[in-house]
């Protein structure tokens, strides 16, 4: 039973690395295509510059004269009775017929306000900015945890060819064991402890083919694809070996997003700071209308026809010179919200500084580590080699074959790590720079 389940698990494996051959390769750069054009968090935050735009738009500036038009017709039905004190006859008229009408057309336009309605487009493109850096911050970090999540699939992809070569290694010792029982110069501990080795490279390899799959489905789900039947790239190389951290930091300072967003912030609170003094100026508006009044009036009324007509134009002012301190109160909150924006903007440079620092130090720590292990790969797999012939000659343990082969993979994969984190501590810092 069990050697079935070895070959099942190998049959597993093969058909496992046939189908990861034949995949198209899918690159870090066509990842970051499919995320900016796709993504459906980028696609919404893409309708709140549209609508940031709209603001700016001619219509929202208080610029654009107003116009109406108003008319309106109606019948009356009425009666006169008039008596005098003199000499005059008593008049008497009941169900008097009248009909009317009027038709007008008025008009303003602000000519002045003391520089409010500048100050609010003002505030509004610089609204419209923030918008803008705020989408580029959604993008980059939907680029970011793509990137995680594709580098993170390339070290999985890793560990599959070592833990396929630990696996030939192992089965090729359980063989030689089973060879060596059945001629009668080991015993049967020997060929169960390589057999449960076999087995257990075979469920380590099923477990990181199941880690590789899930993971293709987290970057899916970024990049809106619909199948997992695509291999990813391993040759990536590291960039920022040679890089100053002075340089980087500079460059940080000025090119993240979220950085810019807050000093755009800085500026929008100090429209309302403006705005708030112009609250109490003058308002000049210019005027203008034409009506229309017609009435018609049934042959027993005393006059039969009314229609009056006449254009006027005018200026008008207003100016609220009191306003029960609501002004100040209005210049008071913008200041307490500019020394706000203002600290949260210092308080997110010092994070970020110390951000870049600390993600520094692991990329240094990362790349000694690669010296080391490289050093370590070579020295486990001398000794590995020295093991396996003294173990093939009977002179060495299947324990101490077993160990050797453990250190050597954790060599392997210690180095692939550190290679895979560096590589994830760089797209960060591409993060934190604006990239």
């Amino acid at each position: 039973m069990t050697r079935i389940y070895i070959c099942l698990v190998s049959f597993f494996f093969l058909s496992s690395t046939a189908r990861l051959v034949a995949q198209a390769t899918l690159s870090i750069e066509e990842v970051m295509t499919a995320v900016i054009e796709n993504n459906y968090d980028l696609q919404a935050a893409k309708q709140n510059i549209e609508a940031a735009e709209l603001l700016t738009s001619k219509y929202n500036r208080g610029y654009m004269p107003t116009m109406g038009i108003n008319a309106g017709l109606g019948y009356n039905l009425n009666g006169v009775k008039t008596v005098y004190n003199f000499n005059f006859p008593d008049l008497n008229i009941q169900n008097i017929q009248a009909y009317n009408g009027n038709i007008g057309v008025s008009s303003s336009y602000l000519l002045y306000d003391g520089g409010q309605r500048h100050a609010r487009n003002d505030k509004n493109l610089a609204s419209l900015d923030i918008a803008q850096y705020q989408l580029e911050n959604i993008q980059q970090q939907l680029s970011f945890s793509a990137a995680q999540i594709y580098y993170t699939i390339a070290q999985a992809v890793y560990n599959i060819d070592l833990l396929a070569e630990s696996l030939d290694i192992s089965k090729d010792r359980y063989k030689r064991a089973q060879t060596y029982y059945d001629y009668g110069n080991r015993n049967k501990v020997d060929v169960l402890n390589a057999e449960i080795d076999v087995s257990r490279d075979s469920l380590n390899l099923i477990s990181v083919e199941n880690d590789i799959e899930n993971l293709k489905w987290q970057l899916n789900q970024l990049t809106l694809r619909g199948d997992t039947e695509y291999a990813v790239d391993t040759s990536f190389v590291l960039t920022y070996q040679l890089a100053d951290p002075r340089e980087l930091e500079s460059t940080m300072l000025v090119a993240n997003t979220e950085l810019i967003a807050l000093e755009k912030n800085i500026e929008l609170v100090k429209y309302d700071e403006v705005i708030a003094s112009k609250l109490n100026a003058p308002q000049i508006i210019a005027n203008g209308a034409y009506n229309l009044n017609y009435q018609k009036n049934s042959s027993i009324s005393q006059l039969d026809l009314n229609r009056t007509n006449g254009l006027n134009l005018g200026l008008s002012a207003n100016w609220n010179i009191l306003d029960g301190g609501q002004r100040k109160l209005q210049k008071q909150l913008a200041t307490v919200d500019q020394q706000a924006a203002v600290i949260a903007y210092r308080n997110k440079e010092n994070e970020l500084v110390t951000q870049l620092n600390r993600l520094w130090n692991s990329y240094q720590n990362n790349l000694l580590t690669l010296r080391i292990e490289k050093q370590n790969i070579a020295s486990n797999r001398v000794n590995f080699e020295l093991v396996k012939s003294l173990y093939e000659n009977g002179q060495q343990s299947s324990v101490e074959f077993r160990q050797a082969q453990l250190n050597l993979l954790t060599a392997q994969s210690q180095y692939y790590r550190a290679r895979t984190g560096a590589k994830l501590i760089e797209v960060e810092m591409d993060f934190l720079l604006g990239k």
